[in-house]
């Protein structure tokens, strides 16, 4: 009866420690085989170049505004801090109630060869794809330089500089057109912060430099020429910043209301 009792009590213990082993299996199984919850990203993008790859599809609802080029495109000299980034939302939407987007990728001192690599880089792609419109302000550093050479060298050189430049900037649009083919391609010209110390010569090449930049943007049919010279000519003392160099918060104001008359009518039917 001892022998009887001892058996059904190790088959017992036996059973119960099978149980406790199979709970255990199957918690570990369950532990290494569930998901966590994973927490949700809002993905930033940044004012200056970076991997713009992997952005989300371009909402319908809303015109997706990309500036490049130099200090002028990223804003310096605005004196509140807002330039193209803060003063073509607000007027443009007094045309159209859709939300206005900036993506700023505009660098201090960039010149047109810089232009052409950063783009070539093929960072910005994604973002270039999904734009309404792609506002470009480059040459201003190009040409620089040469107004302060004596007049026996400047000719020559504006000619090499020039032709340096309108190459990149060729190669630079083209860029942009096969990237994203239905974009409207906003070029701003230059204008000249120092008119009223600046000889004749240097108004001459500043204005045939123009001149070419303008017959290059618009032999693509859907860019357009934003001329400035004439805008900031007679308003230097208004539009200028104390850097005596760029746009102040007025001017950029200024120039953005230019931009918005010349895409009126794409924004209102768009």
């Amino acid at each position: 009866m001892i022998k009887k009792s001892m058996w059904y009590s190790i088959i017992t213990i036996a059973f119960l420690g099978f149980i406790v082993l199979s709970i255990g299996f199957y918690q570990a199984i369950y532990a290494t085989t569930k998901v966590t919850p994973q927490p949700s990203v809002i993905t930033e993008i940044p004012e200056t170049t970076g991997d713009l790859t992997k952005l989300p599809t371009k909402n319908s609802n809303s015109f997706q505004v990309l500036l490049l080029g130099d200090s002028v495109a990223k804003g310096t000299g605005d004196e509140k801090a807002k330039g193209f980034t803060g003063y073509l939302p607000e007027v443009f939407k007094n045309i159209t109630s859709k939300e206005i987007v900036i993506n700023n990728a505009a660098v201090d001192g960039l010149e047109s060869l810089a232009l052409l690599e950063q783009l070539q880089s093929r960072r910005l792609d994604k973002i270039i794809a999904d734009s309404d419109f792609i506002l470009v302000s480059i040459g201003g550093n190009d040409v620089r330089g040469i107004l302060s050479l004596n007049s026996l060298a400047k000719d020559d050189e504006f000619k090499v500089r020039q032709d340096g430049y309108l190459s990149s900037l060729k190669q630079a649009l083209l860029h942009l057109r096969t990237t994203s083919p239905n974009s409207t391609v906003i070029f701003v010209g230059l204008y000249n912060p120092y008119a009223k110390a600046t000889s004749a010569e240097d108004t001459r090449l500043l204005n045939t430099w123009n001149y070419n930049t303008q017959q290059l943007v618009e032999e693509d049919g859907n860019s357009i020429f934003i001329p400035t010279y004439d805008l900031l000519k007679y308003n230097l003392g208004r539009y200028i910043a104390q850097d005596g160099l760029h746009p102040n918060s007025a001017g950029y104001q200024a120039l953005s209301n230019r931009i918005s008359k010349s895409v009126e009518t794409i924004l209102s039917t768009t």
